[in-house]
């Protein structure tokens, strides 16, 4: 029969022995040691000057004094003196010092940690399910929560090389539909995939911040902030243009004076309204549209469509324009484009926008009385009128002359005579040129 237990080596009672009870307390002292295992030091070398009944110590190489001899054991103090164990693998002991947990693993004590600590450097873990090589750590259930200690909690995620993969991944049947992070390079992107291929929906770039959208988007709701005008006329670069700006899908704003050269007027259109405080426009404009534009070298051009006006001439639709160069003065409004052309039974016109009409005409002459013209427009007055004819055949060898009688703004009395001064019968060509307002 042997003499010691196999695994804690505690003595045995053996036959026809005196004394039992000493081996028997022997075996309680060294089994009150080993359960329940607390250890003071790790590493000792030194036997204390005064240990308590119950110390242990797990020796370290080296070890001197009455510890000699003894290194890699257990050594205990039962009072009187040194009992020696040799930790056997597996054994788990506490860390008194540190407050951690050790098991003796290849000839050693490893520390398993304290607290949270106590699961420290492990193969893996798995929580509801199983981990794998791959899969570390591994949770099945409803949700996870990850919360703070303190102020507040990061989640990080890192890689080895700019080349690797440090994202989330979010699947569906174990089919990646969704993956954000640091994909093949370290840039930020978001990509979404239909299980046959990944497009990247968003991408942020690391040294600009400048967020792309390689397949567009779908805003279905306001657009607001630095980026986007704060009213109709800010006309800040770079801001987004908003429905209503500048009359664009809404009424046009307001302008004040139209004749500013300090380039505090903003351009684009707007509501020209003499009665409500606009200045600028020629005199007796009350109502109108004005284009402001502006060059980078800061020269302006304005267009003014007049919708109305007090004066002669200010019609509605009437356009006028003026300019200036950079640092310079504002040049006259100008008009002089064709405002309107035609053709009745009584001839063609045109008129344009500086007032001028002119109106053409081919007739027949009578022998019996005049022949009346009339204008296929009307001229405002006789004011500045006039009319010049060209006869278009002649009668023999006799010379013939024509003749305007009687000429108003709407008509005039025409005639082609001979030298006899007897009325002929014959072809004209007329031409009058006056004013229409």
């Amino acid at each position: 029969m042997p003499s010691t237990s196999p695994r804690l080596s505690l003595p045995y009672l053996q036959p026809a022995q005196a004394q039992k009870h000493v081996t028997h307390n022997e075996a309680l002292q060294l089994l009150d040691a080993a359960v329940q295992l607390s250890v003071l030091s790790f590493g000792a070398t030194q036997p204390p000057a005064a240990p308590q009944a119950g110390d242990v110590h797990a020796l370290a190489a080296g070890a001197q004094g009455d510890w000699a001899g003894q290194d890699g054991r257990l050594a205990l103090w039962d009072g009187t003196g040194w009992q020696f164990l040799l930790p056997r693998e597996g054994w788990r002991a506490w860390d008194a010092a540190a407050g951690a947990l050790r098991v003796w693993t290849d000839g050693g004590w490893r520390a398993l940690g304290t607290g949270a600590g106590l699961l420290q450097d492990l193969d893996g873990l798995g929580v509801g399910t199983a981990s794998d090589a791959t899969n570390r750590l591994a949770v099945s259930a409803p949700a996870t929560l990850l919360s703070h200690a303190g102020a507040g909690h990061q989640l990080k995620v890192n890689k080895a090389e700019a080349t690797d993969t440090a994202s989330l991944l979010f699947q569906s049947g174990w089919t990646g539909h969704a993956e954000m992070g640091l994909m093949g390079g370290l840039d930020f992107s978001l990509k979404v995939g239909d299980g046959a291929a990944w497009r990247t929906a968003l991408a942020a770039d690391r040294t600009t911040g400048v967020v792309t959208l390689p397949q567009g988007a779908v805003v279905n709701g306001p657009l607001t902030g630095a980026a986007v005008q704060s009213g109709p006329t800010d006309a800040t670069p770079g801001r987004l243009l908003l429905a209503g700006a500048f009359g664009l899908g809404g009424p046009l704003p307001p302008v004040g004076n139209a004749g500013a050269t300090d380039g505090s007027l903003a351009a684009g259109l707007h509501a020209y309204d003499a009665a409500s405080g606009s200045a600028g426009a020629p005199a007796g404009v009350q109502r109108a549209t004005l284009l402001h534009s502006r060059r980078a070298d800061g020269s302006e051009t304005q267009l003014l469509i007049v919708e109305q006006g007090s004066a002669p001439g200010l019609y509605p639709g009437l356009v006028l324009g003026r300019a200036r160069p950079s640092g310079g003065a504002w040049s006259g409004w100008a008009a002089g484009s064709l405002q309107e052309s035609g053709s009745n039974a009584n001839g063609r016109w045109l008129r344009h926008q500086d007032g001028t009409q002119t109106c053409w005409h081919s007739l027949n002459t009578g022998t019996a009385a005049d022949t009346l013209w009339t204008y296929p427009q009307p001229f405002a007055s006789t004011a500045g009128l006039v009319v010049t004819t060209g006869v278009t055949g002649t009668t023999g060898t006799t010379a013939l002359c024509a003749r305007a009688i009687g000429k108003t703004a709407s008509a005039v009395g025409l005639a082609v005579v001979s030298t006899s001064n007897s009325r002929v019968a014959s072809g004209l060509d007329v031409l009058a040129i006056g004013r229409w307002y």
